[in-house]
C-alpha cells in the first residue's frame, strides 16, 4: 500500500471542510488573480502561470454553489497533479491528516443526476462531515472541451 493513500490535504471553502487525496496535490500556492479566458464556464476564473505551466482556476465557491466573495489573505490554490492542469481556488487550508480505511464513508448518494461525479468519499472531523473530492472530475463533463487545451494541429 501506498503511503500516501490514506493522506488527505484538509480544505475550506465556504466554511465547510472537503479533502483530496495527497497523491493529487502537486504544489499550494498563495490565490493571485487569474487571467480571464472567453468563453469559459462561470465556475472557471481564468487561468494562471506557475513555472511555465498554464493552469485553469476552479473556484470552488462558485462551482459548489456558495456565494462569491473577494481574493483574502488565506485563500489558496492547490496545483493539481494529474494530466488536467487545474488549480482548484479554495478559502484556507489546515494540513494534511492520515485517514485509516475504516473512517471512510461513501460519498452522498441521492440519485445517479444529483450526486456529483467528483465526490469520492466522506468522513468526520470533529463530527462534522469532511467531503472527499476528485479534481481530475471537477470539470462538468458538458464544459471540458472548453477548458481542456486543444491539440496543436499544425495548422496556422
Amino acid at each position: 500500500m501506498n503511503e500516501s493513500e490514506n493522506k488527505y490535504l484538509i480544505f475550506y471553502t465556504a466554511g465547510r471542510a472537503f479533502a483530496m487525496s495527497f497523491s493529487d496535490v502537486l504544489m499550494i500556492i498563495p490565490a493571485e488573480k487569474p487571467e480571464r479566458v472567453p468563453d469559459f464556464p462561470d465556475y472557471a476564473d481564468g487561468t494562471v502561470v506557475n513555472n511555465g505551466v498554464v493552469y485553469t482556476v476552479i473556484n470552488l465557491r462558485t462551482r459548489f454553489g456558495f456565494s462569491a466573495k473577494q481574493l483574502g489573505d488565506r485563500d489558496c490554490l492547490i496545483l493539481c497533479s494529474g494530466e488536467k492542469r487545474i488549480a482548484l481556488l479554495c478559502d484556507s487550508i489546515t494540513g494534511f491528516r492520515e485517514v485509516p480505511d475504516g473512517e471512510l464513508q461513501p460519498a452522498p448518494d441521492i440519485n445517479p443526476q444529483a450526486n456529483p461525479r467528483f465526490l469520492k468519499a466522506a468522513f468526520l472531523i470533529d463530527g462534522t462531515p469532511c467531503h472527499v473530492i476528485t479534481p481530475e472530475l471537477i470539470v462538468k463533463p458538458e464544459d471540458e472541451e472548453r477548458i481542456e487545451p486543444k491539440e496543436e494541429s499544425g495548422d496556422i
